[in-house]
């Protein structure tokens, strides 16, 4: 349902008639938050919105100067206040996500960011957590908020039932660490060297999945026993991002997207979804039906049957650098990272 409210939003970009209610508008895509400072990775509850920006908000007033650190945010939904969760300090959010109770984000402490760290015993990377009913702006603390540090930056994480994954796709792993903070060390899984490149994570109870795009592979990991992972499916292009819903596994691939069921037998093929973008697709999500993509280079958001019922449709054209990307019942939800947004798309 789109509220009146959102008659007043900045950045329209088109409405439609409500049927049989010809004095109201429905506006399927509207500009949630602006002046954003390189805003990266998206997340969503039944309330609110969060996101994370690389840089601080002044980083752009001194030419001269490196940007300090970036930006914790929230904002409930159908409100347009935005509010930071974290005091601002030299820490470079990278990924986040959210379950009932906690945010989890990645950072990288920016004093240190282009140091190098192998051999060397480090915080410079953290995966980090605090409660939602934390009184914002809160202090960080590393101490307190760390389930994880080191060295490799995580660049992607997922959600299980006791645990959180974080892709380091430089420190060629997959790491997790109790919800409960209940470990003191990393748990790293994946591939190791000298060729893994882990990508894209999804999880779903204790079952983990990750794709490795240097070696065209994809792995599963059931982390209630003390099994390694296993190879789930070779001889592919790149994997990338990657989400799963009950049935089937969805990744990006250089050109496009592919699924694959999480139950198939011996040799069957991922069917295509999506292929022959002129551009890398930078964002996977998945709800209902449907998955949405997002193009960064091409400005373009497309969404996609899971089913191939129908063919894929472009629901938001000219945007810019849209990057991360989330779906629920109340929308779709996107970053543009080069323009510095946070956009909502809703056609119910």
């Amino acid at each position: 349902m789109t509220l009146a409210l959102a008659a007043l939003a900045p950045g329209l970009q088109g409405c439609a008639q409500i049927a049989g209610l010809e004095d109201r508008e429905v506006i399927p895509l509207i500009t949630i938050a602006e002046g954003q400072a390189k805003p990266l990775a998206i997340a969503l509850d039944e309330k609110a919105i969060y996101w994370v920006n690389a840089q601080s908000d002044d980083a752009e007033d001194d030419a001269e100067e490196k940007p300090t650190g970036g930006a914790l945010r929230m904002q409930i939904k159908d409100e347009f206040a935005v509010i930071d969760l974290l005091q601002p300090s030299p820490e470079m959010p990278e990924a986040i996500a959210v379950d009932a109770t906690y945010i989890y984000w990645s950072s990288t402490d920016s004093r240190r960011a282009g140091d190098s760290c192998q051999g060397m015993t480090t915080d410079r990377d953290k995966l980090l957590r605090m409660p939602k009913d934390a009184t914002p702006p809160v202090a960080l603390d590393v101490k307190e908020m760390a389930l994880w540090k080191g060295c490799g930056r995580i660049s992607a994480i997922a959600v299980g039932d006791a645990r959180v994954y974080g892709v380091r796709t430089l420190g060629k792993r997959v790491t997790w660490a109790k919800k409960d903070a209940s470990d003191v060390s990393s748990y790293p899984t994946g591939i190791s060297d000298p060729s893994g490149e882990p990508v894209g994570v999804a999880a779903d109870g204790n079952i983990v999945y990750f794709t490795d795009r240097s070696t065209g592979e994809i792995f599963v990991d059931d982390t209630g026993d003390e099994e390694k992972e296993k190879l789930f499916l070779g001889g592919l292009t790149m994997p990338g991002l990657i989400v799963a819903d009950e049935a089937n596994l969805y990744w990006l691939t250089p050109d496009g997207v592919l699924r694959y069921p999480r139950s198939a037998p011996a040799g069957e093929a991922p069917v295509p979804l999506l292929e022959g973008l002129p551009s890398a697709p930078t964002g996977i999500a998945a709800h209902g039906d449907f998955l949405y993509v997002t193009v960064s280079a091409t400005g373009n958001v497309y969404r996609i049957r899971k089913d191939k019922a129908a063919e894929s449709q472009v629901i938001a054209s000219g945007q810019g650098g849209p990057t991360s990307i989330a779906a629920d019942g109340s929308g779709v939800y996107w970053t543009n990272t080069e323009s510095g947004e946070i956009v909502r798309f809703t056609d119910e």
